[in-house]
């Protein structure tokens, strides 16, 4: 049997709960997952909150329990390409609400359509429906709530501890340096 790999792409900018929710559902069903952390070439990478190595570090930390099920790598252009390279069997992605879903759906179809004419492939999306706890996460939100210095007991309900020991160590003792 094939063994399958799974990508889940984005700027993990950070990685929240929901994207270690999308990663444990992936993992009932793929035998590896790949967490992909995109460079967007429009964003000024000096604006960030979040370094690269921070964001690939924390997401390491952040699924470490899964040893070498789940790989994080950095990258940039279009995830369409880096599946090829990385020679996944499918892309999966979280979908939090109707918005969500309409953005992704716009967007697996164009993926399958480069994917199909450039790569000679089908690679599929999956998409992985958040429990409800998880509606309100996302990355815009901590970072939001990191911008107006709330408490990081909040931001703990967003983030998991090797994030919000980020937040707390590197970017709140930064800030009060400053």
């Amino acid at each position: 049997m094939e063994h399958t790999k799974a990508l889940l792409t984005g700027s993990m900018n950070p990685f929240t709960m929901g994207h270690k929710h999308v990663v444990d559902m992936g993992l009932l069903v793929f035998d590896t997952v790949i967490v992909g952390i995109g460079h967007n070439p429009e964003k000024d990478e000096s604006q960030e909150l979040f370094s690269r190595d921070q964001r690939i570090r924390m997401a390491k930390e952040c699924v470490a329990e899964y040893g070498d099920r789940v790989v994080v790598e950095f990258f940039s252009g279009a995830a369409v390409d880096f599946a090829q390279t990385s020679e996944v069997t499918a892309i999966i992605r979280g979908i939090r609400n109707d918005m969500d879903h309409a953005y992704e759906s716009s967007m697996s179809h164009a993926n399958a359509l480069m994917t199909e004419i450039e790569h000679n492939r089908i690679v599929p999306t999956f998409y992985i429906p958040c429990p409800p706890s998880l509606t309100e996460v996302s990355s815009s939100r901590v970072r939001e709530l990191v911008g107006l210095g709330r408490s990081i007991d909040v931001l703990r309900h967003y983030v998991l501890p090797p994030v919000a020991d980020v937040i707390e160590n590197e970017i709140y003792n930064r800030n009060e340096k400053a």
